[in-house]
């Protein structure tokens, strides 16, 4: 039980609370408390998560999406609280026109996770809330549905953004949901690494950790003939990539990978601003895989360009992988790095 996450391991402890309705879960990491709980589906949008669940729990109906299940028998819901509030009010609406009134919401979090104040910024929609447990340096609150919606259309959250690109003339258009990296706009790392990137002109492209598509999009519209990969661990971040490209005229393709698998393939360029959090925790071992398989993916003289915080550890794993790394550009809090498969 300790390979847990702390709010899995307060949820079985807290079971005998949980098992008098059956259960939809959400954003649950860890698939071992469907052995405990009376689970009946699931709703990911992590597609590590929802890959660990499909392994483990093949009782259970599986849903990866950015928009929940049509429908579900479940008669109660238990969510994983997202670090990004904009997320868990996205979340909390679409089990109001998912469940009918007075079901009840459990969500569960780490204590830093803002789970305690998260009642404060809930809609009439559902009740106020009550606390459950507190342990594992977690906290269980429940809420219930008050009113049920008829209608939930998650393109109704997309909120856009304009962003001026030299040598064009419109601006690169961006669109993003809550949960994306950087929601609503653009973060200063990826702006940062946007005035560096040449200009390549064909070749294969691969926008790792995409987010909402703006370096893949920002490449394409500069070069039609670059054929762009997007890929993310998340079905909320890819829908929004979906929805740049369509506001450029843009294609591409888009994977859901919790990394990089080795039926992607080999490209000419990889470009990436990669994560180094799950969740509230930070986590090297993103980046640290990323880096360390990421020079298979790219065809001989091939380029990596990405951007990172400085404090991170890249720059030594970089060299580990391609036997060099050039230091582009930096500021005080990111610095811009290239090395090319020369092997």
């Amino acid at each position: 039980m300790k390979h847990l996450s702390l709010p899995s391991q307060l949820v079985i402890r807290q079971h005998e609370r949980l098992t008098q309705q059956s259960l939809l879960v959400v954003n649950a990491p860890d698939p071992e408390v469907a052995d405990i709980l009376p689970v009946v589906a699931h709703w990911q949008w992590h597609a590590g998560y929802a890959e660990r669940w499909q392994h483990q729990q093949h009782e259970v109906a599986h849903h990866f999406d950015v928009a929940p299940p049509a429908t579900t028998t479940a008669e109660a819901a238990l969510v994983w609280l997202p670090k990004e509030k904009q997320l868990t009010l996205y979340v909390l609406d679409a089990l109001c026109h998912l469940l009918p009134p007075g079901a009840p919401i459990w969500l569960v979090g780490e204590n830093r996770s803002g789970i305690k104040s998260i009642h404060k910024q809930f809609t009439d929609a559902v009740a106020p809330s009550q606390k459950v447990a507190v342990g594992c340096h977690s906290l269980l609150i429940c809420t219930q549905v008050v009113q049920s919606t008829k209608h939930f259309d998650y393109q109704s959250y997309f909120e856009y953004c304009e962003l001026p690109q030299p040598g064009q003339d419109t601006p690169l258009q961006l669109a993003s949901l809550p949960g994306v990296f950087a929601f609503p706009g653009i973060d200063a790392g990826s702006a940062m690494l946007l005035q560096h990137l040449p200009h390549w002109q064909q070749g294969q492209v691969l926008d790792f950790a995409c987010g909402h598509g703006v370096l893949g999009a920002w490449l394409n519209r500069q070069a039609p003939a670059l054929q762009i990969t997007y890929l993310d661990v998340s079905a909320i971040a890819l829908a929004a990539t979906k929805r740049t490209l369509a506001l450029n005229q843009l294609q591409g393709d888009c994977v859901a990978s919790e990394g990089l698998q080795t039926s992607l393939g080999k490209f000419d360029y990889v470009v990436s601003h990669p994560p180094f959090h799950t969740g509230l925790a930070t986590d090297y071992v993103i980046g640290q895989q990323f880096l360390g398989q990421v020079a298979q993916h790219l065809r001989k003289n091939g380029e990596l360009w990405l951007v990172a915080n400085r404090f991170l550890p890249w720059p030594e794993l970089i060299e580990q992988a391609f036997g060099h790394c050039e230091r582009v550009a930096e500021d005080n809090k990111f610095a811009v790095y290239r090395a090319q498969q020369r092997s």
